[in-house]
């Protein structure tokens, strides 16, 4: 009696269907992880700005020598990202670096806006996007 073989695996053709199917799947998933990892950023680098303009305000009412408030007199722009009593107010002294740079020094301006009448507390992300979002909070 002649023994039959049994076939095991998969034919080329059916491996090549796989094949196919998992590139266009890729094809789709990838554009659509840049995007969402696009998104992310700009949304934790206006998170980091609100952190910045909260103690801003902070440093204005408190920042003075002995703890009093800063009071601006005339219209300026008082740029107090490298101000020690201001740093001080994040975790670990500094303020927090932007996402979407690839650097590890601080990508924030931090200033307080006086116009004779009204103050603004104004974060801006110091890098170049390539994106056309805009990082300025």
């Amino acid at each position: 009696m002649r023994k039959l073989m049994s076939k095991k695996g998969f034919t080329l053709v059916e491996l090549m269907i796989v094949v196919v199917i998992l590139g266009i799947l890729v094809a789709v998933a990838v554009p659509i992880f840049g995007a969402v990892t696009k998104n992310a950023r700009i949304k934790s680098c206006k998170s980091n700005q609100r952190v910045i303009k909260g103690n801003m305000e902070t440093f204005m009412m408190t920042g003075g020598t002995g703890g009093e408030a800063i009071t601006l007199t005339s219209a300026t722009t008082y740029d107090v990202s490298g101000e020690s009593s201001f740093t001080k107010l994040f975790d670990g002294g500094t303020l927090p670096k932007c996402p979407s740079a690839d650097s590890a020094t601080n990508n924030y301006n931090a200033q307080v806006v006086f116009d004779g009448t009204n103050t603004n507390y104004v974060a801006t992300c110091k890098i170049a996007t390539t994106d056309a979002e805009n990082h300025n909070g």
